[in-house]
């Protein structure tokens, strides 16, 4: 009796907890049964019978299932259950519905199977509620894009430039090189470090973001070196698709292919803009400085030509091959149409450009490095630099023939001007300042940019040296 005694209170205890436990299963078993998903779906299939034209279609609409709906994409690592909630984004003859059952527009472009929706648009794949989904939550890094930025996801598979639907992403690819980034700001590896680096910024901050530090640096980041580059509302945007697309996402081959990018169109004009003719031949015509073109297929397999496109010094060492820093969708380019220029109606169309001049090449090498990001295009100078004893701003390079031998030039340069003279020594120092160039610009790629700052000079005002 006493061991009865003793154990009543466990009794008791486990009754308790026995009905916890019961208690929570029945309010999970009720909470999943009222899942906003769920609800979703027994809409939808009330839509489908309701838009049934026949009892069979009435039939196959009431056998539908409500059940978590999902795409696994293994090579983009992903597992999107988008479809879980948006059910009609295949079917045409839900245009015009509000979300979320209206259809996708050129869904086909990209197969669903193969490309999900959250590689495109953003938010979390595995989520399965809404703001979740939308990824407005914590921790999570890639919330659904507002539709006016979406195209900026083109900027993780395509060269800008190949896809005409994207006209703000190429514009801002443009202004990205028109304002000089570069010269402040590091991205695939070219540029500088005064300002962070650029590769991931699409992963690291929001469109709202983007747009405010576009129109006042200095208001979203105190003490920001850079300018108030006084852009329009129209070129904010753009400059904040391209800078959206720079995720640095990693994709596999079949992402980053010629089966899916603009190749020999695309490798024709990056091998005219780059004046690959000036050192090789085709059809009989260039330079003789490296190998003729014509048929090289037949010499070289596609790995070498892309390889030697990525990293000319790794292939052939020794080669005066400029290291241009080609992404991987324009080597893959270049590489598809140096292979059919063994094709004579490619070699007979092929635009032979004029041999570029050195001031030519110059003022490209002046576009590649950002120069005019604190410069200003074409070298006029103007941009701000708060307490610079050059009156506040930048310097013209429009008379550095008049100041500077060719040889003093070069020299400066490659060992830049690390700290600007203050106009009061007891205000903050001037945050713009000369990098030292030295190992981040080819020799060729100086000697021409230095003949083209030489020829900025004002012919009519001539030299008296």
């Amino acid at each position: 009796m006493s061991s009865n005694h003793v154990s009543r209170p466990w009794y008791a205890a486990f009754v308790i907890f026995a009905i916890a436990v019961a208690g929570l299963a029945s309010a999970a078993f009720y909470k999943d049964q009222f899942r906003a998903w769920k609800d979703w779906q027994r809409s939808f299939v009330e839509q489908e019978i309701v838009r049934a034209t026949t009892p069979e279609q009435a039939a196959a609409a009431k056998r539908i299932r409500v059940e978590i709906r999902q795409t696994q994409l293994p090579e983009l690592r992903r597992v999107d259950r988008c479809i879980t909630c948006h059910l009609a984004v295949d079917d045409p003859s839900y245009a015009g519905y509000p979300q979320p059952f209206a259809y996708h527009p050129n869904h086909d472009r990209h197969a669903f199977d193969k490309f999900g929706c959250t590689i495109c648009h953003g938010g979390q794949g595995r989520a399965t509620t809404q703001e979740a989904a939308h990824g407005a939550v914590e921790h999570w890094d890639q919330p659904l894009l507002p539709l006016r930025y979406v195209e900026a996801s083109c900027g993780k598979c395509h060269v800008p430039e190949d896809v005409p639907e994207a006209a703000a992403l190429t514009q801002g690819r443009k202004l990205f090189d028109d304002l000089g980034c570069r010269g402040c700001h590091r991205l695939n590896g070219i540029g500088n470090s005064i300002g962070p680096e650029l590769d991931h910024v699409g992963r690291r901050r929001s469109p709202d973001w983007l747009v405010a530090h576009f129109r006042n640096p200095a208001e979203v980041t105190p003490g920001s070196a850079m300018p108030v580059l006084g852009l329009s509302d129209t070129e904010i945007d753009e400059l904040t698709v391209f800078m959206l697309s720079l995720t640095g996402e990693p994709l596999t081959e079949y992402y980053v292919s010629m089966r899916t990018l603009p190749g020999a169109n695309l490798g024709q004009r990056l091998f005219e803009e780059k004046g690959c003719i000036g050192c090789h031949a085709v059809a009989g015509r260039g330079g003789d400085v490296g190998p003729d073109l014509e048929g090289l297929g037949q010499r070289r397999d596609a790995e070498w030509i892309y390889s030697h496109f990525r990293d000319p010094q790794a292939v052939s060492p020794g080669t005066v091959m400029p290291q241009f820093s080609f992404s991987e969708q324009e080597a893959r380019a270049l590489t598809e149409f140096v292979l059919r220029l063994s094709d004579s109606e490619v070699v007979g169309y092929l635009k032979i450009p004029r041999m570029m001049s050195s001031e030519q090449r110059g003022a490209a090498v002046y576009t590649k490095y950002g120069c005019a990001g604190c410069h200003g295009r074409d070298g006029k100078g103007g941009v701000i630099n708060p307490n610079a004893k050059t009156g506040e701003q930048v310097p013209s390079l429009l008379y550095v023939a008049e100041g500077y031998t060719t040889k003093e030039l070069t020299e400066f340069i490659k060992r830049g001007q690390s700290e600007i003279a203050p106009l009061d020594a007891k205000r903050p120092a001037p945050p713009l300042y000369m990098p030292p160039w030295a190992g981040k610009i080819a020799p060729g790629e100086l000697e021409d940019l230095v003949a083209y700052l030489q020829s900025l000079f004002p012919e009519e005002e001539g030299l008296d040296w």
